[in-house]
């Protein structure tokens, strides 16, 4: 029964030993993974850096031109409410010299009918030549065919 012992004994400690170095193995590749993830922190930190730095370029640049857009933006705002100011103006002067204008031509129309047609003073509208407000318009066009 001694040997039995000594030979479970000795199995036991081939089973231990196998399982220290099974252990050591996953060890030595976990550390290998390990190694290669902080190589690879390692080159992601490198290259990252001058990337942050350019896209803060970028970002610095673009805010800049929207800066110089947003100017420009406000300045055709202001021209172009200067720009309905002077057209507003525009519009209510010509508008009351083409009131004013009509009004000197229907004046001076009907200043020139009466003269040449020879109604003077009745004050009727629509009176005729001879001054009878019954008298239907164009009857003296019938007179002189």
């Amino acid at each position: 029964m001694d040997t039995f012992v000594t030979l479970a004994l000795g199995g036991l400690y081939v089973a231990l030993a196998v399982a220290f170095i099974v252990l050591a193995w996953m060890f030595l590749r976990l550390a290998g993974i390990f190694s290669t993830t902080e190589e690879t922190i390692k080159d992601v930190s490198r290259e990252l850096v001058p990337l942050l730095g350019k896209t803060h370029a970028t970002v610095d640049n673009i805010n800049s031109q929207l800066s110089q857009l947003d100017t420009a933006v406000g300045d055709v705002a202001g021209i172009t409410g200067e720009l309905d100011q002077t057209t507003t103006v525009i519009t209510q002067g010509i508008r009351g010299s083409v009131i004013k204008l009509s009004s000197v031509t229907a004046g001076l129309s009907r200043g020139i009918s009466t003269f040449i047609g020879g109604t003077a003073g009745t004050g009727e509208p629509g009176a005729g030549p001879s001054g009878n407000a019954a008298e239907p318009p164009g009857a003296d066009r019938e007179r002189e065919v």
